[in-house]
């Protein structure tokens, strides 16, 4: 009788390890992230048409242009 109570503590033993031990070890899941490249608002440069990030590109007034030599030469013409 005290042999049965003894293998079936362990065998619970051995059950809450594993479970404890598989827990441990699941990789865990992130929800889904967005690509920094779709998260950036773009404009598309007055004078080349080239779409650049909104934060790198050179604003004068509504317009918007990739480099100081587009937005020089757009508002020399």
């Amino acid at each position: 009788m005290n042999l049965i109570r003894v293998l079936i503590i362990g065998l619970l033993v051995w059950l809450v390890y594993r479970m404890i031990r598989a827990a441990l070890n699941k990789p865990r899941r992130q929800g889904p992230t967005k690509p920094a490249a779709l998260s950036t608002d773009m404009v598309r440069c007055q004078h080349c048409g080239i779409h650049i990030p909104r934060d790198e590109a050179l604003q004068q007034g509504d317009a918007f242009y990739c480099s100081p030599e587009h937005r020089e030469q757009d508002q020399g013409e």
